[in-house]
Order: structure tokens, then C-alpha cells, then sequence
């Protein structure tokens, strides 16, 4: 999970860690709550594989109103073609606004985030992308916000 300021981009919190579903969402929510100073904050979920989980959690018991949508549904949809330009984006971030970046383990993960064959890109053998996925997932929500925005 990652936490951003949505206006500038900031890292402000990063947690990693095997939740089972339902308390992902809670965790998720009672994070969104605390940063939101006395609102909600803006929960981007990724609604691929137990994102739809969380999602409905998030809905139903935690009645969490801030939701993201993309497209008419709740979440954000990594898919092949969007992939490459979140990762792009994370590229871009990293060299021309380094200080918004504060977790050593996004960092090194970062640094261990290859193409394999067949042009799929990913973690390296051994290694772990899920913080670089949620911070990608965060930049290109925060992206698309600012330009609903306009």
C-alpha cells in the first residue's frame, strides 16, 4: 500500500505486508481515515485479481465513500497496454522529482524491476515489485486526478 499527496506526489506512507483480503481493506480504509485529517482520503484500489475484494469490503462494511473509479467502476485496472506507461511515469518521477520518494524498499525495488522475455517487465527471479506496482498505481490515479481536475 502506498500513501501519496495527491497534489504534489509525496510518499507519506508505504505498507507492506500478507493481509488476508478483508483486513487489506480495513487496514486500507482506517488509512484513509487517519490522512484524510477528518475526511476521507482517495483509496485507489487495483481491481485486478482481489482488488474486486477489497473493493466490496471497502463498499459494504466499511461504507468508504472515496473510492476511485476508472471508467465507470470502482478501481484502477492494470492492464498491458496501461502497464508500460506506469512504469514510465515511476521512471520519469525518479529522476526529475527524486525527493518525493522516501521508502528505501520502493527504491530497491525499483532498482530490481527488469524486462523479461517477451516484453512482459516485472521483478527480477527472487525479487518483489508490489510497492513499485502500488506507487505506480498512485502516480497514475494521481495523474489522471489532475487531469479531471482541469
Amino acid at each position: 500500500m502506498q500513501v501519496i499527496e495527491l497534489r504534489t506526489g509525496l510518499q507519506c506512507a508505504e505498507l507492506q505486508q500478507r493481509l488476508p483480503v478483508l483486513e487489506l481493506a480495513r487496514v486500507a480504509a482506517e488509512l484513509g481515515r487517519e490522512y484524510g485529517m477528518g475526511r476521507e482520503s482517495l483509496i485507489a484500489v487495483e481491481r485486478n485479481n482481489h482488488g474486486a475484494a477489497v473493493l466490496a469490503y471497502l463498499d459494504a462494511v466499511e461504507r468508504y465513500s472515496r473510492v476511485w473509479a476508472q471508467g465507470g467502476m470502482a478501481g484502477w485496472l492494470t492492464t498491458a497496454g496501461n502497464k508500460p506507461g506506469m512504469v514510465s511515469r515511476i521512471g520519469a518521477l525518479l529522476v526529475e522529482s527524486p525527493w518525493i520518494f522516501a521508502s528505501k524498499r520502493l527504491l530497491a525495488e525499483c532498482r530490481s524491476f527488469v524486462s523479461h522475455a517477451g516484453g512482459r517487465t516485472g521483478a527480477a527471479n527472487g525479487a518483489h515489485d508490489d510497492c513499485l506496482m502500488a506507487m505506480a498505481v498512485a502516480q497514475a490515479v494521481r495523474a489522471e486526478w489532475l487531469v479531471r481536475r482541469r
